[in-house]
């Protein structure tokens, strides 16, 4: 995860036909060569160097739409929901919307255009601020609006990094469970403000990943007892901490995921094999001091059925779901 939103969104290469026809007066350029193949229509008037934009990641290609969208608007809007998560480089668990989002005031409605969708849900100054010179919700703003609205894994995801405490100190906090709930208090009443709320008194600072964010509202939502996050254990005279450890169980679960092994960020110099090895010798260390211990990937701990299935085999109990909102 990266320390800033400036540090890893700030995609360029943005050419606008707008710009083109106030210099020669005609963006006939830009079409040949996105008729060539050189360039990469982004939307009406928006285009970017093909190379380029094979080169980015799903989160730098919507961020650069949403740019695009934002400095092509007649008037300045502010950027919310999923375009201003995109901006904060808050996660997503299943791929970025086709639109980009702005809120409006009450008073200017909301509609949308193809591309385009627009929240007429109110505006308060104190909500908006810049990231990559471009006008969004707040952090607090946009964690709120999101787990209004998404389902409830995505906006827990979100909801646990904009808290996130990481040890490693790879990255920090974008707010704390105090602000949103500050800012939550200041908007009611408003339209799925239960539901946001229990996303807020859920969310944890301990969550490593969208994948084991995702996989603790399942465990929730299937009635398993509360796990304790990233509880430490001593393997070979390294402390080592697993995502998931139910006490009285005596039982681990892991919610595994590519990047570990792929990331350079994550495998920070070494190979993937190395990692493979370094982490079947960490997984052999915690199961010698626990009762019994598994591991899932992201389709299985999406997968509210699959993953009780995986941790009914830990022996773990359950009883009344523990997440409920209305």
């Amino acid at each position: 995860m990266p320390d800033s939103p400036d540090e890893h969104f700030s995609p360029n290469g943005l050419l606008l036909s707008s710009d083109l026809r106030r210099a020669f007066g005609a963006d006939l350029r830009l079409r040949r060569l996105a008729g060539r193949g050189e360039l990469h229509r982004l939307a009406r008037g928006q285009y970017i160097d093909a190379t380029l934009w094979a080169a980015l990641n799903s989160d730098q290609r919507y961020a650069l739409r949403v740019r695009g969208a934002a400095e092509t608007r007649q008037t300045e809007l502010v950027l919310s929901h999923q375009s201003a998560a995109v901006l904060w480089a808050l996660p997503t668990l299943f791929g970025w919307p086709l639109e980009v989002h702005f809120l409006t005031e009450r008073t200017r409605g909301g509609r949308s255009t193809p591309g385009i969708r627009k929240h007429a849900t109110g505006l308060d100054p104190t909500d908006v601020t810049t990231v990559n010179g471009l006008l969004v919700t707040t952090i607090e703003r946009t964690v709120i609006d999101l787990a209004a609205t998404l389902d409830l894994k995505s906006a827990v995801a979100i909801a646990d990094r904009a808290i996130a405490v990481d040890r490693t100190g790879r990255f920090r906090p974008l707010t704390t469970r105090v602000r949103l709930l500050e800012t939550w208090e200041r908007m009611l009443p408003f339209r799925g403000s239960v539901r946001a709320r229990a996303v807020i008194d859920f969310a944890s600072t301990l969550s490593g990943s969208p994948n084991e964010s995702g996989s603790r509202v399942n465990v929730a939502l299937n009635g398993f007892p509360e796990p304790v996050l990233q509880h430490p254990f001593v393997v070979d005279g390294k402390t080592v901490f697993t995502d998931f450890y139910w006490i009285a169980e005596h039982s681990v679960g892991e919610a595994d995921g590519k990047r570990k092994y792929f990331d350079p960020v994550m495998l920070d110099g070494r190979t993937t094999a190395q990692v493979v090895y370094d982490e079947k010798r960490r997984e052999d260390g915690v199961r010698r001091q626990v009762h019994a211990f598994t591991r899932w990937d992201f389709p299985v701990g999406m997968s509210q059925s699959r993953l009780r299935s995986r941790l009914l085999q830990l022996g773990l109990p359950t009883g009344r779901p523990r997440l409920q909102f209305r």
